[in-house]
């Protein structure tokens, strides 16, 4: 009994000071009930008072209610009183119960005491005033302190739904800060998210302008170099040189507005068709014999980034072998199953093996990574360069993202 609270005690206190100052009245008094039978009902009700706390069950609540109300009428039938100590016990029971046993229950076990009071008062020849009286009193104390009980149990309910409502109040705040957070994180990962995407597109624009203005400009240094020789030797072939070096030119200027503009991708970088004239242009602007091996292919299935991604990759593959590899001869297999498309660049260059990735290369690699392949790079023997190219036929997510984007 320690840890219980004051008003838990005060609970127990009020009735067991009822019981005992009821009790010392009674024995006062010359009843017919034996004093020593009255001291011990009273003695009984007031241990049920101390124990009926610490019963859990509703079953065994109710038989300790019905055992006393049996003690009861027993004490009744005895003493043989019309009114007096067992009257009040009974009136003391229901009162009791009212408060201690489930609404649905302390009202039936009510109307079995009062039925049962009925009886007790008509055996010992209680008049009807009499019982009509006693029953009125029941009903009036049964509504009376039951409504208490309703109020009390009412006003509970109404602290726990604020203490509740105080709570979620409390989380609501919680949940609002957390909200607050994450939009301000959101916020900055939009920002970063914006840069993330100006910076890749600007990389993209760098690595299209190397791909593709780069090759040109190459042509055009190769043909400027030879063009003194030419100048010497023929005016016809010197006049073919400066025409072709003004056509590349114009290509670039093109290749500029194409990409300030991001127009997209090329219809000329789609298919085959574009790849032979690719190859056309390298052999005729540099003196580079490329072959190209397309036996058994088949271009149909081909999605457009597949198309830009081997037109740029063989662009600058044959970019580096004109520029670094003093090759005279390159070779372009292009091969394909259900699910991927497979590209093989050789060239019989200096490469011995040792490679020194620059933008060029670079960008080769992270074009064909993004279009969800990959890239090799390995020697030839004697000496020669060999890249192997595998890109899937169908659009991976992540160019998705990059096309939405």
């Amino acid at each position: 009994m320690n840890g219980q609270s004051p008003a838990r005690h005060y609970k127990k206190l009020v009735p067991s000071l009822i019981l005992i100052l009821n009790c010392i009245q009674f024995l006062s008094h010359p009843t017919k009930a034996d004093p020593i039978l009255l001291a011990f009902v009273f003695a009984v009700y007031l241990a049920f008072i101390w124990i009926i706390p610490y019963v859990v069950s509703t079953a065994v609540r109710l038989s300790i209610f019905i055992g006393l109300w049996l003690l009861t009428d027993f004490f009744w039938a005895v003493s043989g009183q019309e009114q007096g100590a067992a009257y009040f016990l009974i009136v003391f029971l229901m009162i009791y119960a009212a408060f201690r046993l489930p609404s649905r229950l302390s009202l039936i076990f009510t109307a079995c005491l009062i039925g049962g009071n009925i009886l007790l008062l008509s055996s010992h020849g209680g008049s009807l005033n009499t019982i009509i009286s006693n029953i009125s009193i029941m009903i009036g104390l049964y509504v009376f302190f039951s409504s208490m009980r309703f109020r009390r149990e009412a006003r509970r309910e109404a602290e726990r739904n604020h203490a509740e409502l105080a709570k979620m109040h409390v989380q609501l705040e919680h949940a609002h800060k957390e909200l607050q957070k994450a939009h301000a994180e959101l916020q900055e990962a939009s920002v970063l998210s914006l840069r993330y995407a100006v910076l890749e597109e600007r990389t993209r624009i760098a690595r299209d302008i190397h791909d593709s203005i780069g090759h040109e400009l190459t042509s055009v240094i190769v043909q400027l170099q030879s063009l003194p020789y030419i100048l010497k030797s023929s005016k016809e072939d010197s006049e073919k040189v400066i025409q072709n070096v003004l056509s590349v030119a114009r290509e670039c200027l093109q290749e500029v507005r194409s990409v300030v503009h991001q127009m997209g991708r090329s219809e000329s970088m789609v298919g085959l068709t574009a790849l032979r004239g690719l190859i056309h242009q390298v052999e005729e602007r540099s003196g580079l014999h490329v072959s190209l091996d397309t036996a058994g292919l088949s271009e149909e299935s081909w999605p457009p980034n597949v198309s830009e991604t081997i037109y740029r990759i063989l662009q600058e593959a044959l970019t580096n072998i004109i520029r670094h590899a003093d090759a005279s001869h390159a070779a372009a297999v292009i091969s394909n199953d259900k699910s991927h498309l497979y590209v093989t660049i050789t060239d019989d260059g200096l490469f011995t093996g040792i490679l020194t990735y620059g933008f060029g290369l670079t960008g080769m690699k992270e074009r064909a990574e993004k279009a969800g392949g990959s890239l090799t790079f390995s020697a030839v023997q004697p000496s020669g360069l060999k890249i192997e190219l595998s890109l899937p036929l169908m659009t991976t997510n992540k160019e998705q993202k990059d096309e939405q984007r």
